[in-house]
């Protein structure tokens, strides 16, 4: 059975650009816990890009001309209506709108992976909140914290998250 772990990037920024680009080099790191990694919402913070059929990895090409402005239902709609299973959100970006949707996010069936810097700022029952909520669904999270202006740290830090989660998920699956 295919095994295919969707990622929805909200934040194309150098974390999340160089998030992408680990995963499309690292395929052999990862194909113990998924027979693929998959893009097929990624957004900045006015637009995104709704991965179709055969649309290819070109992701950046893509999301330049046909990016269309977005709410977060509209995200979770789409995940819903392609019936997308093994679903990952991952925050690279810095807002705080987006992590007080986490709960809806994690009730639609994400994991959370997010390296948001606004979760410094947010009470500490947020984080356990977050906790209980993707433990009784049977997925995953992982907030990262780094230093802030290294790139590429933050997309490595991302990765490792995002192959933390994935074993959770493949654990809860078997």
């Amino acid at each position: 059975m295919a095994h295919t772990i969707n990622i929805v990037l909200f934040g194309i920024g150098n974390a999340g650009s160089a998030l992408i680009n680990k995963v499309t080099k690292e395929r052999e790191t990862y194909s113990a816990l998924a027979d693929n990694i998959r893009f097929p919402v990624i957004t900045n913070s006015s637009v995104a890009f709704f991965e179709k059929d055969g649309d290819g990895y070109a992701w950046e090409a893509n999301f330049i001309r046909f990016a269309i402005p977005f709410k977060i239902d509209d995200v979770m709609e789409y995940v819903l209506e392609h019936d997308l299973q093994n679903l990952i959100a991952v925050d690279a970006t810095p807002s705080a709108a987006l992590a007080a949707e986490y709960p809806s996010l994690v009730r639609t069936g994400f994991s959370i992976v997010s390296i948001n810097e606004s979760l410094l700022y947010l009470p500490e029952n947020f984080e356990k909140g977050i906790s209980f909520l993707t433990a009784t669904r049977g997925l995953g999270y992982k907030f990262i914290t780094t230093v802030p202006g290294d790139a590429l740290a933050a997309g490595d830090a991302l990765y490792k998250g995002v192959l933390e989660v994935a074993g959770k998920i493949k654990e809860a699956a078997a």
